[in-house]
């Protein structure tokens, strides 16, 4: 038993915030208690990432940082404006069925890359091929949703549990683009700002940023 919970230990962590820039150390994620809530937090070699799970004050300990700590540049410009230029050319408004993206780190041109990788694909329902390599490799998986279906369904929701990557789905690819951003951290699905991801084309409407307006409103 002691055995068994080391390992779990060293998978997992949960920790007390000790500053305001404490290093990431289990091997999966971990819980951090900090001055400014309950946050998750893991890293790969693209990026460290602390996500609030709970916002709350608590009294005597430092503020944790939240968002994305990149190791890499931010997503550019032009890849968005790529894969939207795909999306709409491979399938035609009168014809559209969804598309899975697959954006990655490419070590030999030191640049980020995308690759369409969907199957099964139909007009409400798609799948990542999980055979290619570039799926192992991706730190973020995008794809399209029909026109009009601003939210991950119930079945993205099944599909990207268990993961450690960052999700997108983009929507009305031929007609006023969106698009959505969440951060799958293994049990956790926490919706981010686009502008943590990198910067959007002119024109792609970021609905978690709509989101966060409505909600300021009285």
């Amino acid at each position: 038993m002691s055995s068994h919970l080391n390992a779990l230990t060293k998978l997992v962590g949960h920790c007390i915030a000790a500053s305001e820039s404490d290093p990431v150390v289990a091997a999966l994620y971990e819980y951090l208690l900090a001055g400014n809530g309950l946050f998750v937090r893991a890293k790969r070699r693209e990026f460290s990432v602390s996500l609030p799970l709970s916002v709350k004050k608590i009294w005597g300990l430092p503020i944790a940082s939240i968002g994305i700590s990149w190791n890499k540049p931010r997503i550019p410009n032009m890849l968005w404006r790529e894969i939207l230029l795909d999306a709409q050319q491979t399938y035609p408004s009168s014809s559209f069925k969804e598309e899975v993206y697959l954006i990655y780190w490419d070590d030999t041109r030191k640049e980020w890359q995308w690759k369409p990788a969907g199957r099964l694909s139909s007009p409400v329902a798609t799948i990542a091929d999980d055979s290619l390599p570039e799926y192992t490799e991706a730190c973020i998986e995008l794809h399209t949703h029909p026109p009009g279906a601003l939210n991950f369904s119930s079945a993205d929701e099944k599909d990207e549990l268990g993961k450690f990557r960052i999700f997108a789905i983009l929507i009305d690819v031929h007609d006023k683009p969106k698009i959505r951003f969440r951060f799958g951290v293994y049990d956790h699905l926490v919706p981010i700002p686009a502008a943590w991801v990198g910067e959007m084309p002119e024109g792609i409407i970021d609905l978690n940023e709509i989101d966060a307006l409505v909600e300021m409103l009285p």
